[in-house]
């Protein structure tokens, strides 16, 4: 069973993504309701630039942030306890990482679609 979504604290992550210096565009749910929109969202996703410099960082800003998987069927105490690193490397290999932090739900998308079917990056 999982545990209750947790609010997502839209300032205490861009607050840390940026301490960080973590390279990235706010995408999704929060980007479209900046832009005026007034959807539901209960995660916070972000398209960030690939190089293997920034994605340390995002790590780093994630592990102050008590990042673990966000996985359906785990609870949250279950996800705590898995093995899993958060650095760098492991985003390289990820199109999507589904997390859940101190701050709230937090996607890292390595593309989004476009319009015209094509897949598109940070750059």
């Amino acid at each position: 069973m999982n545990d209750a979504e947790p609010v997502v604290d839209v300032d205490r992550l861009l607050e840390t993504l940026n301490r960080h210096q973590v390279e990235f565009l706010v995408v999704g749910g929060f980007s479209a309701i900046a832009h005026g929109a007034t959807r539901p969202t209960v995660d916070f996703d972000c398209l960030a630039e690939r190089s293997p410099a920034n994605l340390d960082r995002l790590a780093h800003a994630l592990r102050e942030l008590n990042a673990r998987l966000r996985v359906e069927g785990l609870s949250d105490e279950e996800s705590r306890a898995l093995p899993v690193v958060v650095d760098g490397q492991m985003f390289l290999t990820m199109e999507i990482s589904t997390r859940r932090t101190d701050a709230g739900d937090f996607d890292v998308l390595a593309e989004i679609p476009a319009g015209d079917g094509r897949r598109v990056r940070y750059e």
